[in-house]
C-alpha cells in the first residue's frame, strides 16, 4: 500500500466530471471521479469551513467518535470496470473492522479523522498518471 494525500480538485475539461486528484509518495496521481455532495463534503473541510451543522461525513465521524471507535486509515484496494473500491479500517476494543466503502465517502471520513489514505500498489500501475499528464492543455487526462 502507498501513502497518499489529496493534492487537489477540480473538473475534467474532456468531459466535466468532477475529480479528486491524490498524490502517492511515489509521485503518480490518482485521478478519482467523484460526485457533487463528495466534492463538496471534501471541500467545505479542506477549507477549513464550520458548516452550521454537521454535514454527512461529520455525523458519521461524530457517532463513531461518541461509540469508542477509532478511524485508522482508508485503503484504496481495487479498480473493476472502472470504479474503485475502498475500503475503511476501523478499531474498537482492540479488534480491527474492514468496512467496504466508496473512496469519495472514504476520503471525507479520512480527512476528518487525520488518518492516512493507502492505494494499492496494482491500482496505480492501471490506473495512476505522471503529472505530465494531467496539465496538457487541450487534452483528457490519461488514465
Amino acid at each position: 500500500m502507498m501513502p497518499a494525500h489529496i493534492e487537489g480538485m477540480g473538473v475534467d475539461p474532456g468531459n466535466g466530471n468532477l475529480i479528486v486528484m491524490l498524490k502517492a509518495e511515489n509521485n503518480l496521481f490518482l485521478p478519482v471521479v467523484i460526485g457533487a455532495l463528495e466534492t463538496q463534503n471534501i471541500m467545505i473541510h479542506l477549507s477549513g469551513e464550520k458548516p452550521p451543522r454537521p454535514l454527512g461525513p461529520d455525523l458519521f465521524y461524530n457517532t463513531l467518535d461518541l461509540l469508542g471507535v477509532k478511524v485508522l486509515r482508508l485503503e484504496i484496494v481495487e479498480l473493476k470496470d472502472g470504479t474503485f473500491y475502498g475500503r475503511l479500517v476501523l478499531e474498537q476494543r482492540g479488534l480491527e473492522y474492514e468496512i467496504d466503502c466508496r473512496p469519495s465517502d472514504g476520503m471525507a471520513l479520512a480527512i476528518r479523522a487525520k488518518v492516512p489514505i493507502l492505494i494499492a500498489e496494482q491500482v496505480l500501475e492501471v490506473a495512476g498518471i505522471n503529472e505530465s499528464q494531467i496539465n496538457r492543455q487541450g487534452e483528457n487526462p490519461q488514465a
